[in-house]
């Protein structure tokens, strides 16, 4: 399989996903469309795989639609019922910044002119300094091949500390909550073992040297 009839199907993959997860969430083209910000045209193009959906706008549909955005980049796909109103132009333009920022980052670290990643990715020059710039968008095909050529992984765009990251974190959290056993998931759950648990986090933030310093004392006290 080429290099294009994998990109290709890659497409088609995360495009059926994509109507799989608005078609079980109940929304409309239409409706979806407007809250990631586009036309329900370019959506529907999404969903057949005959366009490729930029990273803020996959982020902005998983962020609406109450998924993981991981799960739509492999996962399973789960939801959960929490809600937020925001304008996607301007967040999907501020993400588009970002991103660029931070693929320019990685580029000089990597120590390459936006001329050679250009040779090595196979895009225009134009292309990724556009990018860059924030003045474009950047298909996901497009950001996984230029990650790939700077030794990253996509995962690292993808937003951590705006509110569709916080919702990652909240997603996750539930998903590791729900696979403990029921006598640890009450554990956690009841306030009153707070305090166990922040001395469980110091604990874990200590050096090997003080947590045996620490166990000894505790070995002296029982003992």
């Amino acid at each position: 399989m080429t290099e294009q009839q994998e990109i290709l199907l890659r497409n088609k993959v995360l495009g059926a996903t994509l109507r799989q997860a608005r078609k079980k969430s109940g929304k409309s083209l239409k409706e979806t469309a407007a809250l990631i910000g586009t036309n329900p045209g370019r959506l529907s193009a999404y969903e057949r795989g005959l366009k490729a959906i930029s990273l803020p706008e996959l982020e902005l549909f998983a962020f609406q639609l109450d998924l993981p955005i991981r799960g739509l980049l492999g996962d399973d796909v789960s939801s959960t019922s929490s809600k937020s109103n925001i304008d996607p132009k301007v967040l999907i333009s501020l993400r588009r910044r970002m991103i660029g920022a931070l693929l320019k980052i990685h580029r000089i670290e990597s120590n390459l002119s936006i001329r050679k990643l250009s040779r090595e990715s196979q895009l225009p020059a134009s292309r990724i300094s556009a990018y860059e710039r924030g003045s474009r968008s950047i298909p996901l095909n497009d950001l996984e091949i230029l990650a790939e050529k700077l030794g990253r992984k996509p995962e690292e765009y993808v937003d951590s500390d705006g509110p569709i990251g916080t919702q990652e974190i909240q997603l996750k959290t539930i998903e590791m909550l729900s696979n403990l056993q029921p006598d640890l998931r009450e554990f956690l759950s009841n306030p009153v073992n707070e305090p166990y648990l922040r001395l469980a986090k110091r604990l874990s933030e200590l050096d090997v040297d003080r947590l045996r310093t620490v166990a000894e004392g505790l070995l002296e006290i029982t003992l």
